[in-house]
């Protein structure tokens, strides 16, 4: 599903308004959210977006063109127009979308400045333009020449003449990152501080290992036989531990993703009584906002409740025993390392997180510009650094706490979770040096996250007037929820096509009925529509775009394997190579030798056997090559009367 990319458009209409089919005026401007596509592109690249982009807006100019409507309106509509427009765009904060945004902002560069340049050679004389042919036909006409219009070189001059108000308009664009995304992280960099507290401290004795099965009992065998092996390391490794773990695990036990495995009945009824009809337990097998965090909440407001609730779970069994995962969750109720942490994510989630999301998603956010956000965003991390200088701000249990603690200083968002942690805390350990790790890696999380808005940046040094213009909405909600209405869709209709999904909810979310009847009502623009849908339908769009993206997972397969031939052909000539140099023990030939030389005596050692021999990244220079080759012969040395004996 990655590939697959819905664009959005929000756009400001001139007191143009539809409602029950009749064209309503004078309503003011309005901001209008309109779906673009959703499409596959062939890959996830950033150069593949832009193209997919470039191709949408290509088509609807290229319809717009032929439409009666088009001809009756006499208006044209070209990339050109569009770029003109388009003052900045928004998403998520991966590298990917990062690097579209740069592309996209180059190409409406390169367009309108060559529009300018255009529009300027219309103004000139004949004897003007035989001038600059003349200059171009001396040069390159490739080069010169960039999609029929005049060269780039020449734009520049017109640019140069454009007022300074008139410049800053064309460069005007702007990117910011969802909301949401911001929030998401700067949890996961919480629970991330906290974990590396115990990776910090090795001394202290981390919250309690919640392996799974296969590696839990790797680890369990080497304890009892005292042998530490590569097995038994990456074991400990990929183990995880701590309250996120351990939510997470519970959330899979009561609320799996899968409705069929879980115990999913059995916890409501169990609960009911106690926590009334919103009993479910937070959906944390799946990516949703502070699922955790509400899920740490619902674990420590009803603690012993959940211990009680495991011990019901296996007495209620034939024999009486828990499985793996039960037991591990288990261990995790009865661990107060584990549960400090659960703690703390609960604190932080409610002095932080709980009111950023109302105030950026909860109800009336829906006129709500990101770009206005920017004094927003400094104050949390402003609070977040309050914290930091007084953590005991987070753990007061006066009642009247949440006027320093939470971030709008309302009321916490759940007092009994608020109460149960604050009662539980003087019983748990590092409770105080796990929240300021915690603290300052969201801190830190936070000014990488909100870079846009940093002080002399585009954001900030723009006028209200600019960031109406640009007007985006603070999350990214409409494209996040749209990709999983498809997913949904393509479950219950699994031989429908992901353009008749787009089709239909184009249709409904830019209120084409009500646009048709009010602009297209004519016999002639219904015989256009019924023509353009048959022509649609005898193109063969799925099956063009099933057979794009099986040619370019072919390519990709072809240039993987032409990169493993090779890769295999280096290593069999640098394996003939290295078995002429054979292996040296003569130790002043070894003194004498050259870098290169014994790196490769190194890499014999490293074949022969020798697990020891560290890879060539651990030695900085030739010094330490040289010392390192002579232990690896006194190793060998003292090997060989044992290999002798037996």
């Amino acid at each position: 599903m990655k590939q697959r990319k819905p664009m959005h458009g929000r756009h400001l209409l001139e007191g143009e308004n539809y409602e029950g089919g009749f064209l309503m005026i004078n309503k003011g401007p309005s901001h209008q959210m309109r779906l673009l596509s959703l499409t596959s592109t062939v890959s996830h690249t950033s150069e593949a977006q832009l193209e997919n982009i470039k191709s949408q807006i290509s088509s609807i100019s290229e319809l717009y063109k032929r439409s009666p409507l088009g001809r009756r309106s006499q208006l044209n509509f070209e990339i050109s127009d569009f770029l003109r427009l388009l003052k900045g765009m928004n998403g998520d904060h991966a590298a990917d979308m990062k690097k579209t945004v740069r592309l996209v902002q180059a190409w409406k560069d390169e367009v309108c400045r060559i529009m300018l340049g255009y529009d300027e050679f219309q103004r000139m004389g004949p004897a003007e333009i035989l001038e600059i042919v003349r200059e171009i036909q001396s040069k390159n006409l490739e080069e010169q020449i960039v999609h029929g219009y005049p060269s780039v070189s020449h734009w520049d001059v017109a640019f140069t003449q454009l007022s300074p108000e008139a410049k800053h308009e064309i460069n005007l664009f702007f990117w910011a990152g969802c909301s949401m995304h911001k929030e998401l992280n700067c949890c996961r960099s919480f629970n991330e501080g906290m974990m590396d507290y115990y990776d910090d401290n090795p001394d202290i004795e981390p919250p309690v290992l919640l392996a799974n099965r296969d590696n839990d009992a790797t680890i369990q065998l080497a304890e009892e036989t005292g042998q530490s092996t590569a097995a038994v390391q990456r074991a400990l490794k990929v183990s995880e531990r701590g309250g996120v773990k351990l939510i997470s695990l519970f959330g899979a036990l009561v609320n799996h993703k899968d409705d069929k495995k879980g115990l999913h009945d059995v916890y409501e009824n169990y609960f009911r009584d106690d926590i009334g009809s919103s009993v479910r337990f937070p959906d944390t097998s799946n990516t949703r906002y502070q699922s955790h965090g509400l899920g740490g909440a619902r674990i420590i407001s009803h603690l012993e409740k959940h211990r009680q609730f495991m011990q019901f779970v296996k007495d209620h069994k034939t024999k009486r025993t828990l499985n793996h995962l039960e037991q591990n969750i288990v261990k995790g109720l009865y661990c107060l390392k584990t549960l400090a942490q659960i703690v703390l994510l609960v604190l932080f989630c409610m002095s932080l997180m709980h009111p950023y999301a109302h105030r950026v998603r909860g109800e009336g956010t829906e006129k709500l510009n990101i770009l206005d956000l920017g004094p927003f965003h400094a104050s949390v991390k402003a609070h977040i650094q309050k914290l930091i200088e007084n953590p005991d701000i987070l753990l007061f249990s006066s009642e009247d706490s949440y006027k320093l603690a939470t971030l709008d200083g309302l009321p916490w968002s759940d007092l009994k979770a608020w109460s149960e942690c604050v009662k539980l805390a003087p019983t748990l350990p590092d409770l105080k040096p796990l929240l300021l790790a915690g603290l300052k890696r969201a801190l830190s999380c936070w000014e990488r996250f909100t870079s846009e808005f940093e002080a002399g940046g585009l954001i900030d040094r723009s006028t209200s007037t600019e960031r109406e213009t640009a007007f985006m909405p603070s999350t990214n909600d409409a494209n996040e929820g749209l990709l999983g209405m498809w997913r949904r869709f393509s479950r219950e209709s699994p031989s429908s096509t992901v353009g008749h999904f787009a089709d239909r909810t184009m249709f409904h979310r830019n209120e084409t009925q009500e646009f048709m009847d009010t602009h297209m009502n004519s016999p002639e623009d219904e015989t256009f529509l019924r023509q353009e849908a048959r022509r649609l339908d005898e193109s063969g769009l799925e099956k063009k775009r099933r057979e794009e993206l099986n040619a370019h997972k072919q390519e990709v397969v072809d240039e993987k394997r032409e990169k493993d031939a090779k890769t295999l052909e280096k290593a069999r000539v640098e394996t003939e190579r290295l078995a002429l140099v054979g292996i040296e023990r003569d130790r002043n030939k070894i003194t004498a030798m050259k870098d290169k030389q014994l790196q490769d005596q190194l890499e014999l050692h490293r074949r022969r056997g020798d697990k020891e021999v560290p890879i060539k990244a651990r030695f900085k220079n030739k010094g330490e090559r040289l010392a390192g080759l002579l232990v690896v012969l006194d190793r060998l040395d003292a090997s060989i009367p044992a290999q002798m004996m037996s």
